[in-house]
Protein backbone atom coordinates (compact mmCIF):
# COMPACT_ATOMS: atom_id res chain seq x y z
CA UNK A 1 0.00 0.00 0.00
CA UNK A 2 1.44 3.51 -1.06
CA UNK A 3 2.08 5.87 1.66
CA UNK A 4 -0.59 9.01 2.69
CA UNK A 5 -0.52 12.11 1.04
CA UNK A 6 1.47 14.97 2.82
CA UNK A 7 -0.87 16.96 5.31
CA UNK A 8 -0.67 19.13 7.67
CA UNK A 9 0.67 17.39 11.08
CA UNK A 10 1.45 13.91 8.73
CA UNK A 11 4.37 13.23 6.77
CA UNK A 12 5.76 10.33 4.69
CA UNK A 13 8.00 8.95 7.24
CA UNK A 14 4.78 7.60 9.09
CA UNK A 15 3.16 5.40 7.68
CA UNK A 16 -0.45 3.41 8.20
CA UNK A 17 -0.62 1.00 10.84
CA UNK A 18 -3.26 -0.66 8.67
CA UNK A 19 -1.60 -1.25 5.04
CA UNK A 20 1.46 -3.45 4.05
CA UNK A 21 3.88 -1.08 5.63
CA UNK A 22 1.51 -0.84 8.60
CA UNK A 23 3.09 -0.92 12.10
CA UNK A 24 5.44 -3.42 10.07
CA UNK A 25 3.29 -5.96 12.61
CA UNK A 26 3.30 -8.91 9.54
CA UNK A 27 6.41 -10.37 11.39
CA UNK A 28 4.60 -10.30 14.43
CA UNK A 29 0.75 -10.75 13.91
CA UNK A 30 -0.28 -13.65 15.49
CA UNK A 31 2.84 -14.38 17.15
CA UNK A 32 2.61 -14.42 21.35
CA UNK A 33 4.59 -12.07 22.82
CA UNK A 34 5.54 -14.53 25.90
CA UNK A 35 7.04 -18.30 26.21
CA UNK A 36 4.81 -20.51 24.29
CA UNK A 37 2.96 -22.50 26.12
CA UNK A 38 3.86 -26.24 27.61
CA UNK A 39 1.15 -28.15 25.64
CA UNK A 40 4.08 -29.99 23.63
CA UNK A 41 5.39 -31.55 26.26
CA UNK A 42 5.71 -34.96 26.17
CA UNK A 43 3.20 -36.46 29.14
CA UNK A 44 4.37 -39.75 29.81
CA UNK A 45 2.05 -43.00 31.04
CA UNK A 46 0.67 -43.23 34.57
CA UNK A 47 1.99 -45.71 36.97
CA UNK A 48 -0.20 -48.51 37.46
CA UNK A 49 -0.77 -50.15 40.59
CA UNK A 50 1.61 -53.10 41.45
CA UNK A 51 -0.30 -56.22 41.76
CA UNK A 52 -0.91 -57.77 45.19
CA UNK A 53 1.39 -60.62 46.49
CA UNK A 54 0.79 -63.36 48.74
CA UNK A 55 -1.69 -66.33 49.04
CA UNK A 56 -5.65 -66.10 48.56
CA UNK A 57 -6.94 -65.33 51.51
CA UNK A 58 -9.91 -68.33 52.56
CA UNK A 59 -12.96 -67.88 54.14
CA UNK A 60 -12.48 -70.37 57.41
CA UNK A 61 -15.04 -72.85 58.08
CA UNK A 62 -16.20 -76.13 56.58
CA UNK A 63 -17.93 -75.74 53.09
CA UNK A 64 -20.48 -77.93 52.24
CA UNK A 65 -20.98 -80.29 49.49
CA UNK A 66 -24.11 -81.22 48.10
CA UNK A 67 -24.53 -85.08 47.70
CA UNK A 68 -24.36 -87.36 44.85
CA UNK A 69 -21.80 -89.52 43.32
CA UNK A 70 -18.61 -88.60 41.91
CA UNK A 71 -17.24 -90.80 39.90
CA UNK A 72 -13.62 -91.01 39.84
CA UNK A 73 -11.55 -93.41 37.17
CA UNK A 74 -8.41 -94.18 38.21
CA UNK A 75 -5.31 -92.19 37.39
CA UNK A 76 -7.83 -89.54 36.55
CA UNK A 77 -6.63 -85.81 38.04
CA UNK A 78 -8.43 -84.82 41.00
CA UNK A 79 -11.88 -83.24 40.16
CA UNK A 80 -13.26 -79.71 40.46
CA UNK A 81 -15.88 -77.60 40.61
CA UNK A 82 -16.35 -74.45 38.14
CA UNK A 83 -14.47 -72.62 40.52
CA UNK A 84 -11.36 -74.71 40.40
CA UNK A 85 -12.65 -75.92 43.93
CA UNK A 86 -10.98 -79.60 43.98
CA UNK A 87 -13.45 -82.69 45.66
CA UNK A 88 -11.14 -84.60 48.10
CA UNK A 89 -11.10 -88.52 47.62
CA UNK A 90 -13.46 -88.74 51.03
CA UNK A 91 -16.22 -86.98 48.23
CA UNK A 92 -15.31 -89.88 45.58
CA UNK A 93 -17.58 -92.78 44.74
CA UNK A 94 -15.31 -95.64 43.30
CA UNK A 95 -16.00 -97.63 40.54
CA UNK A 96 -18.99 -99.49 40.05
CA UNK A 97 -18.04 -102.79 41.01
CA UNK A 98 -16.48 -101.26 44.70
CA UNK A 99 -19.80 -100.57 47.24
CA UNK A 100 -19.53 -96.66 48.63
CA UNK A 101 -18.60 -96.40 51.69
CA UNK A 102 -21.00 -94.75 54.07
CA UNK A 103 -19.99 -91.44 54.86
CA UNK A 104 -18.38 -90.47 58.37
CA UNK A 105 -17.62 -87.69 60.03
CA UNK A 106 -17.69 -83.49 59.34
CA UNK A 107 -18.22 -82.79 55.80
CA UNK A 108 -15.67 -82.66 53.58
CA UNK A 109 -13.79 -79.65 52.99
CA UNK A 110 -12.52 -78.86 49.66
CA UNK A 111 -8.89 -77.28 48.61
CA UNK A 112 -7.92 -74.30 46.30
CA UNK A 113 -6.32 -76.02 43.23
CA UNK A 114 -3.39 -73.52 41.76
CA UNK A 115 -3.03 -73.42 38.34
CA UNK A 116 -0.87 -71.71 35.98
CA UNK A 117 -3.22 -68.57 35.40
CA UNK A 118 -4.11 -67.95 38.90
CA UNK A 119 -0.87 -68.52 40.30
CA UNK A 120 -0.02 -65.76 43.04
CA UNK A 121 2.72 -63.02 41.11
CA UNK A 122 5.91 -63.69 42.73
CA UNK A 123 6.91 -59.84 44.90
CA UNK A 124 10.40 -60.02 42.73
CA UNK A 125 8.80 -59.71 39.03
CA UNK A 126 6.06 -56.90 40.36
CA UNK A 127 9.53 -55.35 41.81
CA UNK A 128 10.97 -55.57 38.22
CA UNK A 129 7.74 -54.61 36.56
CA UNK A 130 7.35 -51.65 38.52
CA UNK A 131 11.35 -50.66 37.89
CA UNK A 132 11.02 -51.08 33.98
CA UNK A 133 8.34 -48.79 34.20
CA UNK A 134 10.03 -46.15 36.31
CA UNK A 135 13.03 -45.69 34.16
CA UNK A 136 10.20 -45.52 30.88
CA UNK A 137 8.76 -42.75 33.10
CA UNK A 138 11.96 -40.65 33.48
CA UNK A 139 13.49 -41.38 30.19
CA UNK A 140 10.13 -39.54 28.55
CA UNK A 141 10.23 -36.85 30.84
CA UNK A 142 13.85 -36.60 29.93
CA UNK A 143 13.21 -36.93 25.89
CA UNK A 144 10.48 -33.90 26.93
CA UNK A 145 12.10 -31.73 28.30
CA UNK A 146 14.89 -31.69 25.65
CA UNK A 147 12.76 -31.14 23.21
CA UNK A 148 10.42 -28.51 24.66
CA UNK A 149 14.16 -26.77 25.33
CA UNK A 150 15.10 -27.24 21.43
CA UNK A 151 11.76 -25.73 20.24
CA UNK A 152 11.91 -22.92 22.43
CA UNK A 153 15.84 -22.05 22.73
CA UNK A 154 16.55 -19.04 21.56
CA UNK A 155 19.29 -19.44 18.81
CA UNK A 156 23.04 -19.15 19.72
CA UNK A 157 25.37 -17.22 16.95
CA UNK A 158 29.05 -16.77 16.45
CA UNK A 159 30.92 -14.58 18.46
CA UNK A 160 33.12 -11.83 16.54
CA UNK A 161 35.36 -8.99 17.52
CA UNK A 162 34.02 -5.98 16.98
CA UNK A 163 36.24 -3.26 16.02
CA UNK A 164 37.33 -0.25 16.60
CA UNK A 165 37.24 1.44 13.39
CA UNK A 166 40.39 2.15 12.22
CA UNK A 167 39.85 4.96 9.40
CA UNK A 168 37.90 8.35 9.38
CA UNK A 169 34.31 8.03 9.20
CA UNK A 170 32.23 9.02 5.93
CA UNK A 171 29.44 10.00 8.07
CA UNK A 172 29.89 11.20 12.26
CA UNK A 173 27.08 12.80 14.05
CA UNK A 174 27.03 12.48 17.96
CA UNK A 175 23.46 13.43 18.47
CA UNK A 176 24.12 16.19 20.36
CA UNK A 177 22.29 19.26 18.26
CA UNK A 178 20.85 19.18 14.90
CA UNK A 179 23.50 20.51 13.37
CA UNK A 180 22.84 18.07 10.26
CA UNK A 181 19.43 19.19 10.15
CA UNK A 182 17.37 15.96 10.53
CA UNK A 183 13.85 16.33 10.06
CA UNK A 184 12.18 16.82 13.40
CA UNK A 185 8.78 17.29 12.45
CA UNK A 186 6.57 15.98 15.43
CA UNK A 187 2.67 15.83 16.48
CA UNK A 188 1.88 15.58 20.14
CA UNK A 189 -0.09 12.31 20.66
CA UNK A 190 1.12 11.08 17.17
CA UNK A 191 4.87 11.14 16.65
CA UNK A 192 8.12 12.75 17.99
CA UNK A 193 11.55 13.49 16.57
CA UNK A 194 14.48 14.63 19.17
CA UNK A 195 18.22 14.87 19.07
CA UNK A 196 20.16 15.56 22.35
CA UNK A 197 22.41 14.65 24.54
CA UNK A 198 24.03 12.43 22.51
CA UNK A 199 20.76 10.80 21.44
CA UNK A 200 18.27 10.85 18.25
CA UNK A 201 14.88 9.83 20.05
CA UNK A 202 12.12 8.37 17.86
CA UNK A 203 8.45 8.17 19.14
CA UNK A 204 5.39 6.89 18.06
CA UNK A 205 1.82 6.69 19.95
CA UNK A 206 -0.36 5.73 17.16
CA UNK A 207 0.28 1.91 16.24
CA UNK A 208 2.36 3.65 12.83
CA UNK A 209 6.22 2.60 11.77
CA UNK A 210 8.12 5.99 12.06
CA UNK A 211 11.19 6.42 10.28
CA UNK A 212 14.03 8.75 10.29
CA UNK A 213 16.07 9.18 7.22
CA UNK A 214 19.48 10.76 7.10
CA UNK A 215 19.57 14.40 6.25
CA UNK A 216 20.58 15.31 2.73
CA UNK A 217 21.33 13.54 -0.36
CA UNK A 218 23.68 10.81 0.95
CA UNK A 219 23.83 7.39 -0.33
CA UNK A 220 26.26 4.58 0.35
CA UNK A 221 27.24 1.40 -0.87
CA UNK A 222 29.53 -0.50 0.32
CA UNK A 223 30.19 0.72 4.26
CA UNK A 224 30.51 -0.46 7.67
CA UNK A 225 27.95 1.33 10.38
CA UNK A 226 27.49 1.50 13.77
CA UNK A 227 24.61 2.86 16.38
CA UNK A 228 23.74 2.04 19.85
CA UNK A 229 20.14 1.56 19.72
CA UNK A 230 17.55 1.07 22.81
CA UNK A 231 13.70 0.63 23.30
CA UNK A 232 13.23 3.04 26.02
CA UNK A 233 9.50 2.55 26.32
CA UNK A 234 6.71 0.54 25.13
CA UNK A 235 5.52 -3.17 25.03
CA UNK A 236 8.25 -5.61 24.09
CA UNK A 237 6.45 -6.45 21.01
CA UNK A 238 7.90 -3.42 19.20
CA UNK A 239 10.18 -3.38 17.10
CA UNK A 240 13.14 -0.53 16.20
CA UNK A 241 15.96 -0.49 14.09
CA UNK A 242 17.69 0.80 10.65
CA UNK A 243 16.79 1.14 6.91
CA UNK A 244 20.09 0.69 4.25
CA UNK A 245 20.62 1.00 0.71
CA UNK A 246 17.42 2.92 0.61
CA UNK A 247 15.24 4.88 -2.21
CA UNK A 248 12.28 6.32 -3.09
CA UNK A 249 9.57 6.27 -5.75
CA UNK A 250 6.33 8.14 -5.98
CA UNK A 251 4.69 6.84 -3.51
CA UNK A 252 7.05 6.92 -1.01
CA UNK A 253 10.47 7.90 0.47
CA UNK A 254 11.40 4.93 1.50
CA UNK A 255 10.22 2.20 -1.28
CA UNK A 256 13.30 -0.36 -1.43
CA UNK A 257 15.36 -1.25 1.22
CA UNK A 258 16.87 -3.32 3.55
CA UNK A 259 15.67 -3.10 7.19
CA UNK A 260 16.70 -5.14 10.38
CA UNK A 261 14.73 -4.87 12.60
CA UNK A 262 15.26 -6.02 16.83
CA UNK A 263 12.40 -6.15 19.08
CA UNK A 264 12.13 -5.49 22.61
CA UNK A 265 11.56 -8.88 23.41
CA UNK A 266 15.02 -10.13 22.19
CA UNK A 267 14.59 -11.15 18.62
CA UNK A 268 15.10 -9.76 15.37
CA UNK A 269 14.09 -10.12 11.45
CA UNK A 270 15.51 -8.63 8.21
CA UNK A 271 12.85 -7.42 5.40
CA UNK A 272 13.43 -6.28 2.24
CA UNK A 273 11.40 -3.50 0.58
CA UNK A 274 10.03 -3.94 -3.02
CA UNK A 275 7.54 -2.51 -5.87
CA UNK A 276 5.07 -4.37 -7.01
CA UNK A 277 4.24 -4.25 -11.17
CA UNK A 278 1.33 -1.95 -10.48
CA UNK A 279 3.68 0.79 -8.49
CA UNK A 280 2.38 -0.56 -4.87
CA UNK A 281 5.18 -0.97 -2.09
CA UNK A 282 5.38 -3.83 0.23
CA UNK A 283 8.08 -6.24 2.15
CA UNK A 284 9.67 -8.88 1.95
CA UNK A 285 11.10 -11.44 4.56
CA UNK A 286 15.23 -12.35 4.42
CA UNK A 287 14.95 -13.65 7.98
CA UNK A 288 11.36 -14.20 9.55
CA UNK A 289 10.96 -13.26 13.49
CA UNK A 290 13.93 -15.30 15.01
CA UNK A 291 14.21 -15.19 19.32
CA UNK A 292 18.56 -14.48 19.94
CA UNK A 293 20.39 -14.77 22.97
CA UNK A 294 22.68 -12.04 21.50
CA UNK A 295 19.74 -9.25 21.74
CA UNK A 296 18.97 -7.44 24.89
CA UNK A 297 15.61 -6.81 25.14
CA UNK A 298 13.45 -3.83 26.18
CA UNK A 299 15.31 -1.00 28.49
CA UNK A 300 19.31 -2.42 27.51
CA UNK A 301 21.38 -1.12 25.08
CA UNK A 302 22.57 -3.09 22.20
CA UNK A 303 25.45 -2.23 19.73
CA UNK A 304 24.10 -2.91 16.01
CA UNK A 305 26.89 -3.26 13.45
CA UNK A 306 26.01 -3.43 10.22
CA UNK A 307 28.48 -4.28 7.05
CA UNK A 308 27.55 -3.65 3.33
CA UNK A 309 29.87 -4.50 0.66
CA UNK A 310 28.60 -5.57 -3.00
CA UNK A 311 25.77 -8.28 -2.84
CA UNK A 312 27.03 -9.27 0.64
CA UNK A 313 25.32 -7.90 4.11
CA UNK A 314 26.59 -8.95 7.50
CA UNK A 315 24.22 -8.00 10.99
CA UNK A 316 26.16 -7.94 13.60
CA UNK A 317 24.69 -7.17 17.73
CA UNK A 318 26.73 -7.17 20.77
CA UNK A 319 29.38 -8.87 19.06
CA UNK A 320 27.48 -11.96 17.60
CA UNK A 321 27.05 -12.05 13.99
CA UNK A 322 23.30 -12.64 13.55
CA UNK A 323 23.19 -13.24 9.61
CA UNK A 324 25.18 -13.07 6.34
CA UNK A 325 22.89 -12.22 3.64
CA UNK A 326 23.42 -12.30 -0.54
CA UNK A 327 21.35 -10.32 -1.71
CA UNK A 328 22.02 -8.43 -5.52
CA UNK A 329 18.62 -6.67 -5.64
CA UNK A 330 19.94 -2.80 -4.14
CA UNK A 331 23.54 -2.13 -4.49
CA UNK A 332 23.19 1.38 -2.85
CA UNK A 333 21.17 4.06 -1.19
CA UNK A 334 19.76 5.94 2.07
CA UNK A 335 20.24 4.81 5.72
CA UNK A 336 17.44 5.67 8.45
CA UNK A 337 16.20 4.71 11.99
CA UNK A 338 12.75 3.84 12.58
CA UNK A 339 10.52 2.85 15.47
CA UNK A 340 7.62 0.63 15.12
CA UNK A 341 4.44 0.62 17.60
CA UNK A 342 3.12 -2.57 16.56
CA UNK A 343 -0.51 -3.36 16.10
CA UNK A 344 -0.31 -5.92 18.86
CA UNK A 345 0.95 -3.74 21.52
CA UNK A 346 -0.57 -0.48 23.51
CA UNK A 347 -0.46 2.99 22.12
CA UNK A 348 3.09 4.45 22.41
CA UNK A 349 7.04 2.83 21.41
CA UNK A 350 9.91 5.25 21.70
CA UNK A 351 13.65 3.84 20.36
CA UNK A 352 16.54 5.83 21.06
CA UNK A 353 19.66 5.63 18.79
CA UNK A 354 23.20 6.78 19.73
CA UNK A 355 26.87 7.02 18.58
CA UNK A 356 26.06 6.56 15.02
CA UNK A 357 28.73 6.77 12.35
CA UNK A 358 29.58 5.55 8.83
CA UNK A 359 32.93 3.53 7.61
CA UNK A 360 34.62 1.96 4.89
CA UNK A 361 33.60 -1.82 4.54
CA UNK A 362 35.64 -3.31 7.32
CA UNK A 363 35.97 -0.72 9.28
Amino acid sequence: MSGPPSQAGFNLRQQFGSGTWGSQAGPQMGRPAGAPTASGLYTPPSIPQPIPSGPVPVTPGPVPITPGPVPVMPGQAPMTDMDGWAFPPSARVPAANQPAPMPVGPAPVMRRVTTGLNRPVSRVRVMMGVIVLVILIISGSIIGIAYFNKETKPTQQKVVAVPTPNSAPQYLDPFNDNTYGWNLESEPGKYSAQIGGGNLTLEDDNHKLLWEQLPGQHSFSDFTLYVDATLTKGDPQNGYGVYIRGSANANSDLATYYRFELYGDGAYGIYKGIISDGGQTGYTKLVDYTPSTAVNKAGKVNHIRVMAQGSTLTFTVNGYELQTLNDTSYAKGTIAFFVSNTTDAKAGAQAQFAGFGIYKPGA
